[in-house]
């Protein structure tokens, strides 16, 4: 059983829009090369992609540094 929340494709949309979804390239039905144009971009609707909790594109996030390590800045 895959959830959304725990994939690295799963995003809320930059500045003002915060509509959360998937940013996985194949899901996403408007999409923009140019970093500038981050906030036009449309997510595909994650609820649908994953309805069984199945979905093929599934990534798992990194886990991450403990507080320690991100304020020495050890490890990668």
């Amino acid at each position: 059983m895959n959830r959304c929340e725990d994939c690295i494709h799963f995003r809320s949309a930059p500045f003002q829009a915060r509509i959360a979804g998937c940013f996985h390239p194949d899901h996403m039905p408007g999409k923009q090369k140019a970093a500038y144009l981050d906030e036009q971009q449309i997510p595909g609707d994650h609820e649908a992609i994953n309805r069984d909790g199945d979905c093929g594109e599934y990534t798992a996030r990194p886990e991450r540094p403990s507080f320690l390590s991100r304020l020495f800045g050890l490890g990668a």
